[in-house]
């Protein structure tokens, strides 16, 4: 069954924050993650959303943790996040 992360990012600087996410595609690729599209939200300029299909959940959630601290956090100016891994129904 095929698995997906969702991230919503809310962020002071949305064009940094994408092009870190954009920068950070060795990484997310080492952390078996293929990023599938990116969005920004049409309602919250400083929301960002991203979807990645998941090849390694474990690699995966590590890598959320090294982006929280390192790519979408301090340099970006994140402010909050939240991501959820999903299932093909």
């Amino acid at each position: 069954m095929a698995n997906q992360l969702l991230c919503q990012l809310d962020s002071t600087d949305p064009d940094t924050l994408v092009s870190a996410l954009m920068a950070d595609s060795e990484d997310q690729s080492n952390a078996g993650l293929s990023r599938l599209q990116m969005w920004r939200d049409a309602d919250q300029a400083g929301r960002v959303w991203i979807l990645f299909d998941v090849h390694d959940r474990a690699k995966a959630e590590d890598w959320l943790q090294r982006a929280v601290a390192d790519t979408h956090g301090r340099r970006a100016g994140v402010t909050s996040s939240a991501a959820h891994f999903l299932r093909t129904a």
